[in-house]
Order: structure tokens, then sequence, then C-alpha cells
């Protein structure tokens, strides 16, 4: 028997494993971490805090003369919280959620109006959120192959080529559960093909014979297999990732993975930052500039060269780790709504788990 889905939980998952952003001290744990602090000080919530994170901004924000305290857990929680003081606001920023739950912020009134100098600097289909919340670091997540085992002529153009080809059964990854992130993208990456308003939750039934199809015929690992090493020798030479842990893996294996671009590009989600709403009355003045300064081209660049990613502003892209600048120059980003997805996403993924799974 299937077990029932974690409704409310999905994007928490999505910006946690994505962006390897799990909380170091949880939502609960950190308490009103602003009480103690002066009207200057600036009260942060964000799920990008961990691995050393957290220090650095802190170490960054003390030398602008910023005075920044923080709330640190993954994102449902942080989401979870921001919603639940929504009569009574702490915090004074965010950031580090995908566009789905900034959406979420925004349609909630939960986010104020502002627009920093540097959005200048941001590619305009990038920029969804009508001045509420702006992009910083992006993730894609993609189909890959092992060309050690894989031609690139082999290789799938699609999503749909896994499923409907019976000579690759069993030798490409598929999601065996649906809590993560990347796994949710994966499956993301064929309803969104899909969409037909007259359709199940939006989506036309040959997207959902897809998904399905896609599922029956792909590979399933065991718990405590190694994906990498399957995908090393060749007995799964095709998968799916983020961007952001590709290099690692590169270095941890020896391997070379290879992203497939399909037509229709590639799911990317952007870490987002915004202002809380805390009222017609509140003096914003700090909080605007610490967005200012945290998207800022030198922060932004200093940012990704040390732990990695790809920051949405053009100006910092050339601080990005190589291999990174690489794989976004190689993969196109995929056109789509995200506030049609944070309407769907969980009805999606719980008849996708409890339907169409093996």
């Amino acid at each position: 028997m299937k077990k029932k889905w974690a409704l409310g939980l999905l994007s928490a998952a999505s910006i946690a494993t994505l962006a390897g952003c799990a909380s170091g001290e949880s939502a609960d744990t950190a308490g009103a971490a602003g009480e103690n602090g002066g009207d200057d000080t600036i009260l942060v919530y964000s799920n990008s805090l961990a691995d050393g994170r957290q220090e650095w901004i802190d170490e960054q924000a003390k030398e602008a003369d910023f005075d920044v305290e923080y709330v640190d857990a993954g994102g449902g929680d942080i989401l979870n919280r921001l919603l639940a003081e929504k009569n009574a606001p702490q915090a004074d920023v965010a950031f580090g959620m995908d566009e789905a739950m900034f959406f979420q912020l925004k349609n909630e009134g939960l986010l104020v109006e502002f627009e920093p100098e540097w959005i200048s600097e941001i590619p305009g289909e990038a920029n969804i959120g009508d001045g509420y919340f702006h992009p910083l670091v992006e993730q894609r997540i993609f189909m890959i192959h092992n060309p050690e085992h894989v031609s690139a002529e082999e290789a799938p153009n699609n999503w749909q080529d896994l499923g409907n080809n019976p000579d690759i059964a069993g030798q490409y990854l598929v999601p065996n559960e649906l809590g993560g992130g990347t796994n949710q993208k994966a499956i993301l990456s064929i309803l969104l093909q899909y969409v037909d308003e007259n359709g199940e939750l939006g989506i036309a039934q040959e997207g959902w014979d897809e998904v399905e199809k896609y599922l029956a015929n792909g590979y399933m690992l065991a718990e405590g297999e190694d994906k990498w090493q399957t995908f090393k020798d060749g007995s799964v030479p095709v998968g799916y990732h983020f961007s952001g842990g590709i290099p690692n893996v590169e270095e941890e294996y020896g391997i070379t993975i290879e992203p497939v671009n399909p037509e229709q590009g590639v799911v990317t989600m952007r870490e987002q930052i915004g202002i809380i709403n805390k009222g017609e009355d509140h003096d914003y003045s700090k909080a605007e500039e610490f967005v200012e300064w945290f998207g800022s081209e030198d922060i932004q660049a200093g940012f990704v060269e040390e732990f990695g990613g790809v920051p949405v502003n053009e100006a910092a892209f050339d601080s990005a780790p190589e291999r990174l600048q690489e794989i976004a120059n190689a993969t196109t980003p995929m056109d789509i709504d995200w506030n049609f997805v944070q309407e769907n996403l969980n009805a999606w993924m719980e008849k996708v788990e409890l339907e169409l799974m093996p």
C-alpha cells in the first residue's frame, strides 16, 4: 500500500535538496531571534545558511556595518513560520526559497514591493516577482548520461524518449520517492510539456500517460544503493541531477557527466530574496539596504566563488566555478509559470505517488 503523500512539504524538499541548504538550527529552536536586537537589527529567515554560508554572510555584513540575526531552517519550515507569523511578522528579510514558495508569500500579502538597483543586471525572464521578490542563485535540473557508456548520438533527446524505448528499459534512473526536490523536478520536466486547462489538475491525459511510462520503464534504486556507482559502471548510465552538485560528484567518482538539453529546455529554479511585510507604518530602510547589498555584484560574486552555484546577476556570472558556467552554457532554462506550479504541485505529486508509481 502506497504511503499517503505529506502535503505541504514538497517545496521544502525542493530547496533543501537542490541547494544543499538543510537547516543547522531549526526555526523552532531559533526562537524569536530578533527580540533582543536593536531597532537597526535585521532579522533574516533563510534555508541557505548551512555549510558555512551564515558565517560568511555575517562576516561580510559586519564589514558593511549591518547588524544581522538569523533563523536557519529548511525551506518548508521557513515558509510555514512566515505564514504562521502573518499577523505578527518577526522577520525583516527572507531569502533562499524558490519561486513557487515566494509566490505563496506574495499571494498571502507577506511581501512588500522594493526594486533594488541591481535588478538591471538580472535577465528579464528571470525577474518574475513583480517587484516583490528577486532572484539570486539558480539551479538547473536536467537529464544526464555517462559518455563512457552512452554516446551523444545514443543519448535521449527528451524525457519521453526514456519511457518509449524498450531498448533502454531498466537502464535509466527514475525517482523511488517524491519527497526530494530533484525527484520532483524530474516529474515536472514531463508534466509541464502537457499543460492543458481542461486536463486533470491542468495536465493533459497524455502527460500523465508519459509519466507513467517513464516510471515503469526505468530503474529505481534499492535502499542503500549508490546511484553514482551504477552511473559509473554503466548499469544505469542515464539519470538526472541538479547543476550545483555536478562538480563534486565528478571529482569524487572520477567521472564525466554530460547534461541533456531538450528542445523545451530544463527546469530551472532560482533562490529568491524579498522583504517581509510588517505593516504600512514600519520603517523598511534597513531591510532595503540589506537587500541592495546582498544582491549586488560584489557580494553575489564572492558568495558563489566560495560556495558554488550560478548567480542570476549577469555581472557576477564570471565568478561562478568554470564547470558550472559550462553547464549553464550547455543548457537552456525552461519557460515555467511558477505560480501555476505552486498552485498544483502538491496535487500533482500526490497523484503520481499514489496512482502512477510502480
